[in-house]
């Protein structure tokens, strides 16, 4: 049987939903696992070797070309697709390429309506863990047909021989050492902890005995690492829009520790088996116990969250709160210290 499996998101979101596809395929060897995506996360799935065909969907894809994506689609004759995130328009066009079982979060009324083997989902009340949400729709999936979900580790992303030398190159061009990547932009997807406070963790790592450090961004991380790179010490090196997305997966895989904030780049680091250090809002959707970066190799590093009780029931209400910016309660040396932890207490 062919089974699509639909994240059109950003890429943390398709690196918390690279299990589903290992726990599909190895529930059911003789499935036939396609996944569709964004067309700017295809590095992230084209690899996989649990998947036979990944394609492509943005919603804003012209009517000619969604006509001929729905024919294509209803050329596969696949047997059933999971949405693990509800999109309007492309559960539409699911439907009408003939996808006779459609399975998803029952999240917006029109899910109730695409949907026909909808899982009734409560992810805004961040009670679970993204990975895990998602997972319970191919437990569904896997049910419907006779099958037992088979436990799979957390997400693995699989890089080319061409990648694993970006990675290799990089570290004989920067020379021998421990390597960080400092990634201070959210893309807006948490919280901001404040500039200097990179900064000020970029030069200390970077002061210590066998150290390499580098900032990293792409496109809109450009205004935060500006205002970082003005705090640098000259040992920090700054990595905005150097790399390509498939080319920065590489470098990424180098590192022995990544810093950053709840955005995608934190997912890639854990996917690649990069430890990490997260910073985390305490407001309940964007808490690491629903956002933490897992990896296929257990937990690696440590998540930081400001130690407050939110007053927020889902979302941050910002300026609103009387803690707001609550992540300046983070520290810069319990930051420090819990990078120097993982990297080993001689760098000190």
């Amino acid at each position: 049987m062919k089974i699509l499996v639909t994240r059109t998101d950003r890429l943390g979101d398709l690196v918390l939903t690279l299990p589903v596809f290992e726990s599909l395929k190895t529930a059911c060897p003789d499935w036939e696992i396609h996944a569709m995506v964004a067309p700017g996360a295809v590095p992230l799935v084209e690899n996989d070797p649990h998947l036979s065909r990944v394609w492509q969907w943005r919603e804003d894809l012209p009517a000619d070309e969604q006509a001929a994506l729905r024919a294509e689609l209803a050329a596969e004759g696949f047997g059933a697709a999971v949405m693990v995130q509800y999109r309007r328009e492309l559960a539409k066009l699911l439907r009408k390429a003939g996808i006779g079982h459609r399975y998803g979060p029952w999240s917006k009324w029109s899910s109730w309506f695409q949907l026909n083997r909808g899982v009734r989902q409560n992810r805004s009340g961040g009670q679970n863990h993204e990975m895990d949400f998602n997972l319970q729709l191919a437990r569904r999936l896997l049910s419907d047909e006779g099958h037992e979900e088979i436990p799979v580790p957390g997400p693995r992303l699989y890089l080319t021989a061409a990648q694993k030398q970006v990675a290799r190159d990089f570290r004989a061009h920067h020379g021998e050492g421990r390597f960080v990547f400092i990634h201070p932009g959210s893309g807006g997807s948490a919280l901001n902890w404040e500039p200097e406070r990179f900064a000020a963790v970029a030069n200390l790592l970077a002061a210590d005995r066998g150290c390499r450090v580098f900032v990293t961004g792409a496109g809109p991380d450009a205004a935060v690492v500006a205002e970082v790179a003005i705090h640098l010490h000259a040992a920090v090196g700054v990595l905005l829009d150097k790399f390509n997305l498939r080319e920065f997966l590489g470098v990424l895989s180098a590192g022995d520790l990544f810093v950053g904030p709840s955005t995608g780049p934190l997912h890639l680091a854990a996917a690649l088996g990069v430890p990490t250090v997260g910073l985390f809002p305490p407001v309940r959707t964007m808490h690491p116990n629903r956002w933490g970066p897992r990896s296929f190799m257990g937990p690696l590093g440590r998540d930081l969250v400001p130690d407050l009780e939110c007053p927020a029931r889902r979302v941050c209400r910002e300026k609103r709160c009387d803690f707001f910016n609550c992540m300046s309660e983070l520290r810069t040396e319990s930051v420090l210290a819990a990078a120097r932890k993982i990297l080993g207490s001689e760098l000190v």
